[in-house]
């Protein structure tokens, strides 16, 4: 409520054409204001909150009101931008109409992530130089796989001793990580939460990007559209990545990335000691990564696929 009536303050002295909110559960805000102005409301879905915390942590207090309020932005939206193939068919599973549903995955700031970012005081500071770096960004989550990618990194360290292995971030699963490479700890760097701002020059320290996920536990479909999917393209490095999903549909095995079979640790290693040894592969395929993220990725271009989508159902006037 506190939100909703800012929100009002705010919108008393402009004339906006449209409102964009990412959901959030509980906040009906959008739904309310956009009746008040007359005006569309466009829904950025990013999976239902109610069955994260159903799955993945647990049930809602007063469970029955994040539902109420989660139905109800998806029935008086305008627009549902999701990010997945999977999350769109949820919806149509739900019986929200087609037409009032569209896939715009994540993306990545092409200007902020590119190859040409210096990583070296990262490197020195970590004592990485002039190692080969295989590097993992996330939250440790257990979609996240890093476990499986902390196996393979003790497959990949017994042929080439050399490499390194760098963890940024922090969650779940980081000190199941730890305890897996503690017998190769000189070869692994964890370092933490760093700033958001940081981000570019930590990837850009690695030589080799892993996004190792794994299905999810239940059997339920993998719904996700990971940014740092998108910012590991956009830094141009080579990567290996698990074949599930949006993953596997965005990158090309051989083209744009190395892909392996979601959860198994025996492949991703072989993945990754190619890479480690083929220094001319890892370039075109970081190449490759970087146009790709350039022509379909950027947030440009999110916003345009969902400005067009708005002009095509009447809802927006561009002139």
């Amino acid at each position: 409520m506190r939100f909703l009536d800012a929100a009002r303050e705010r919108l008393a002295v402009t004339e906006p054409d449209l409102l964009y909110q990412r959901f959030d559960p509980a906040n009906w805000s959008g739904v309310a204001l956009a009746r008040e102005r007359g005006i569309p409301l466009v829904l950025e879905f990013n999976g239902s909150e109610v069955w994260i915390a159903d799955h993945w942590d647990r049930p809602f207090r007063h469970r029955a009101l994040f539902v109420d309020v989660e139905a109800a932005n998806l029935k008086h939206a305008d627009l549902i931008v999701v990010v997945s193939e999977v999350l769109r068919q949820g919806l149509l599973d739900r019986g929200v109409e087609p037409e009032r549903v569209i896939v715009r995955p994540n993306g990545a700031d092409t200007e902020r992530y590119h190859p040409g970012v210096d990583g070296s005081a990262v490197r020195r500071r970590l004592d990485l130089a002039g190692s080969t770096v295989v590097g993992f960004v996330g939250t440790f989550g257990m979609w996240h796989g890093a476990p499986v990618l902390a196996r393979a990194a003790r497959r990949v360290l017994r042929e080439r001793p050399g490499v390194r292995f760098l963890f940024v971030g922090d969650g779940r699963d980081r000190q199941e990580c730890e305890a897996i490479l503690e017998p190769c700890r000189e070869a692994v760097r964890f370092t933490g939460l760093v700033p958001q701002e940081a981000g570019p020059e930590h990837l850009a320290a690695m030589d080799i990007l892993a996004a190792p996920h794994v299905e999810n536990p239940d059997g339920t479909r993998f719904f996700g559209s990971p940014t740092k999917l998108f910012e590991y393209m956009a830094m141009g490095r080579g990567i290996v990545a698990s074949r599930l999903e949006q993953i596997g549909d965005v990158l090309e095995d051989g083209a744009t990335a190395l892909l392996v079979p979601p959860g198994d640790e025996g492949a991703l290693a072989e993945a990754l000691l190619r890479l480690v040894d083929d220094t001319a592969l890892r370039g075109r395929l970081g190449e490759a990564a970087r146009a790709r993220a350039l022509e379909r990725h950027t947030w440009t271009a999110n916003v345009r696929g969902v400005v067009d989508r708005l002009r095509d159902l009447g809802l927006l006037r561009w002139d």
